[in-house]
């Protein structure tokens, strides 16, 4: 995949990202991290529902592949 990485390409790419967002000042610190406690804490456990999740799955034996 190959993107136009000229002037006028990003120039455009720009207005078009720009057009689609919203800039107002009290909307800044809506796309920010929760960094209260419960915000953390939520993040936490998700991180360890993962690694959990990794470590099950990293523990499956290999399936032989039946087609052939």
């Amino acid at each position: 995949m190959s993107v136009d990485m000229s002037p006028r390409a990003i120039t455009q790419r720009l207005r078009s990202a720009s057009q689609s967002t919203d800039l107002r000042s009290e909307l800044r610190l809506t796309g920010k991290i929760d960094m209260s406690p419960s915000g953390v804490a939520r993040r936490l456990r998700e991180v360890e529902q993962l690694r959990r999740t990794c470590l099950a799955l990293g523990r499956l034996r290999r399936v032989p592949d039946r087609a052939r």
